[in-house]
């Protein structure tokens, strides 16, 4: 008698266009695209972005905002304006009525500005660091999302989700490939050896506190990688559920600041002759990009070195690569192994539409900026031939979307729903898991 295993085709997709212009992530890329060349411009001679206000560092509060060209608190209302309009139709589209989105996302915008203000604030931003804003994003929301009734125009807008896809797509011009030529040999080295081991005890150690797969998986990837922006990305790529990413992303946004203040400290006791370790560890262990920064900062000046500045960012940028190489990597993983049915083949279509669209944006910035930027007789010279597009366009655009991101998280965030789910776990794992990034790193 003869045994066989029966192969059955899954079921036939065709391609839904309308995706193109009605799903959140499909609508990240385009805005995420749009701004970026507008950003581009500046390259050619024409700043078309340089408007947009940045925070610094003030004691008095009219000397917060500045912006390459006119008064930046009459532009901070222009972006309003500009944003309000912009996103309108895609609002519309994703499934947010106009007039709710007004209402909205107008609270949004400047509650999210007034906590990225505040943390420019002298005596706090030189006491922990001006990212500090996002933390109070974060907790503003977390006030107005656990009040008993949350007006449904403001739920419905804060739309935490497709703003930090659309932040992505813009940092992905921050990660030029002229680093690898730069400073690759450390930095490069530090990751490879770092990142997949990280990412490897997280999911274990996540697994064996008990977490399912995917709010595993999208722990590690905060913890193992680069914080909020590669947790949400996984989340995205395997379909969690979106409490996963909310609950990892105000753990790793909270933990950031202690680790800030706390690792640069004991980096100089423990790497104050070995300045590319003590910056490779800042940019391995500290979660946020702005937080990684800024404690190799601390450390270059309690070590007297600036080699351990430059590592740290260098570190942070090498493992912000892996945001869509690891989305990439585990959408094929989830369809392919984690859900697929037994004796179910899989369509090619099904990775696609598994697969976080905004992610073809992020290595499409990366990728246009470093082809102008080797396109020099040096690399000193590209690097200072985009910066223009990344500091007067990508980066004010990105950090504003950043901060509408934590509020909207906060807002999203009920306590009960954390009840529900369970906070003591993924803390538990979140923390261990980070214990063991520092002492690996």
């Amino acid at each position: 008698m003869n045994t066989y295993t029966k192969t059955t085709q899954s079921p036939s997709l065709k391609i839904d266009w309308s995706s193109l212009y009605k799903k959140e992530d499909w609508w990240a890329l385009w805005i995420g695209l749009l701004f970026f060349f507008m950003a581009l411009q500046v390259y050619y001679g024409t700043s078309i972005l340089g408007w947009v206000p940045r925070g610094q560092v003030y004691t008095n509060p009219i000397n917060a905002l500045v912006s390459n060209y006119g008064n930046p608190w009459v532009n901070l209302i222009g972006l309003w304006i500009f944003l309000l309009l912009i996103l309108l139709l895609p609002a519309r589209l994703i499934g947010v009525r106009p007039i709710k989105w007004v209402a909205g996302f107008s609270a949004i915008y400047w509650l999210a500005w007034f906590a990225w203000i505040a943390g420019f604030y002298q005596p706090i931003a030189k006491t922990v660091t001006p990212e500090v804003g996002f933390v109070f994003a974060l907790l503003i929301g977390l006030a107005i999302g656990n009040l008993p009734k949350v007006p449904s125009w403001l739920r419905e807008s804060a739309k935490g989700e497709w703003f930090i896809k659309t932040a992505i797509v813009l940092l992905g011009s921050k990660i030029l490939f002229t680093s690898f030529a730069k400073y690759g040999l450390s930095a490069l080295t530090a990751v490879l050896l770092g990142f997949p081991i990280m990412w490897l005890v997280a999911f274990f150690i996540s697994r064996k506190v008990g977490l399912n797969k995917e709010f595993a998986a999208t722990l590690s990837s905060g913890v193992g990688i680069c914080g909020v922006s590669a947790a949400i990305a996984t989340a995205t790529a395997i379909g969690a559920p979106a409490i996963y990413a909310t609950i990892v992303s105000s753990i790793i946004v909270l933990f950031a600041a202690v680790e800030m203040l706390l690792l640069p400290l004991l980096a100089k006791v423990l790497f104050a002759a070995k300045p590319i370790v003590a910056g490779a560890w800042m940019g391995l262990s500290v979660k946020t990009d702005g937080a990684a920064a800024s404690s190799g900062q601390i450390v270059a000046g309690l070590i007297n070195s600036d080699v351990a500045l430059n590592t740290a960012v260098m570190v942070k940028v090498f493992l912000d690569v892996w945001i869509g190489l690891i989305a990439f990597l585990l959408a094929m993983i989830w369809v392919y192994k984690v859900r697929r049915q037994p004796g179910v083949s899989v369509s090619p279509l099904q990775i696609w539409y598994r697969f976080p669209k905004f992610v073809l944006g992020y290595f499409f910035t990366s990728l246009f900026l470093s082809v102008i930027a080797f396109s020099y007789p040096t690399i000193a010279q590209g690097e200072k031939a985009v910066q223009p597009v990344i500091a007067q366009g990508t980066d004010p655009v990105r950090l504003a979307f950043f901060a509408f991101t934590f509020l909207a998280i906060g807002i999203n965030t009920r306590f009960a729903s954390f009840k529900e789910t369970g906070i003591g776990k993924p803390l538990a794992a979140y923390v261990m898991g980070l214990l063991w990034v520092i002492v690996w790193g």
